[in-house]
């Protein structure tokens, strides 16, 4: 019995001296292009709808517009209401989305947002950011792409925020964004 536990003690020994391999460093900023292509691209709008709407060039006028196709936006207020519903019709038609769905509900429907991006006067655009990010943080696991291009925006999206891509444009100036120009940077 001693000697059992003698050799047990070594191998103890030697395996905590073995170098331990890190998972690979997230660093946080950008949002990596293919996140939402891994999740299978959640038709979050009815993509007829948003066809409609491509002659815009700014973000903020594409989803004002999309907004007021889908009878969600008028005189620049979002009606939760509608959203709201809309979305419960969308967690029955794809259940595995529920989860999210609920977290949009609470998280982005309850409440008027701050600017999510650049646009100061753009509620289209900050609900529809904030609908975007809760798809991406509340995905199940069998949501995810299990490719190896995907192993990355899936780590990135279990430790990041998202950050709209126009915060990184050189001319925004840092601390804007709700900050995300300062993010902190995993290790």
């Amino acid at each position: 019995m001693i000697r059992f536990s003698l050799i047990l003690g070594l191998v103890s020994i030697c395996l905590a001296d073995l170098p331990v391999t890190p998972p690979a460093a997230i660093r946080c900023g950008q949002t990596p292009n293919a996140v939402y292509s891994c999740l299978g691209n959640p038709k979050v709008v009815k993509p007829d709808v948003s066809q409609q709407c491509t002659q815009f060039v700014s973000e903020c006028e594409k989803l004002k517009c999309v907004f007021e196709k889908s009878g969600w936006l008028k005189d620049n207020k979002v009606d939760k209401e509608k959203v709201k519903n809309y979305f419960d019709d969308y967690a029955k038609e794809t259940p595995a989305w529920a989860p999210a769905v609920e977290k949009v509900k609470t998280e982005c429907l309850t409440q008027d947002l701050v600017a999510q991006g650049v646009f100061v006067n753009c509620p289209a655009y900050d609900v529809m950011h904030c609908i975007l990010t809760n798809f991406l943080r509340n995905a199940q696991p069998s949501q995810w792409s299990t490719s190896a291009t995907c192993e990355y925006p899936r780590q990135f999206a279990a430790a990041c925020p998202v950050c709209p891509e126009d915060c990184f444009a050189p001319q925004v100036p840092y601390g804007s964004c709700n900050a995300c120009r300062l993010l902190p940077r995993s290790t």
